[in-house]
């Protein structure tokens, strides 16, 4: 999710006009691309914690996700914040080297 919204972010952000195509602009989008990635994959990622911690009280991924479901909407976002404290910044280092990679070596991104 991080490419493609990263992608759209810093189209949406240079059309804008207020922003050139400089460090400030790939940090801002690598910064959103990391929030929707976590807001993204979040719930899975709960399941799968779920899953992994349970001693057989769930009888699948559906089961598991319907009693997630029961304890309410925000239940699939618990641990949000320390998930995007680790991908956030992950997300703004690779977007942020690869646009400086680019432009050492000439490569033009046409959009």
């Amino acid at each position: 999710p991080q490419v493609s919204c990263y992608d759209q972010v810093k189209q949406l952000v240079l059309a804008t006009g207020f922003l050139s195509d400089n460090i400030f602009t790939h940090f801002l989008s690598s910064s959103i691309a990391g929030l929707c990635a976590t807001f993204l994959c979040q719930p899975l990622d709960v399941l799968k914690t779920r899953l992994m911690n349970s001693q057989g009280e769930y009888r699948g991924v559906a089961h598991c996700a319907m009693e997630t479901a029961k304890l309410g909407p925000l239940a699939f976002y618990k641990g949000f914040v320390p998930a995007a404290i680790r991908l956030v910044p992950q997300t703004v280092l690779t977007f942020v080297f690869l646009e400086q990679l680019r432009k050492y070596f000439g490569i033009k991104v046409t959009t």
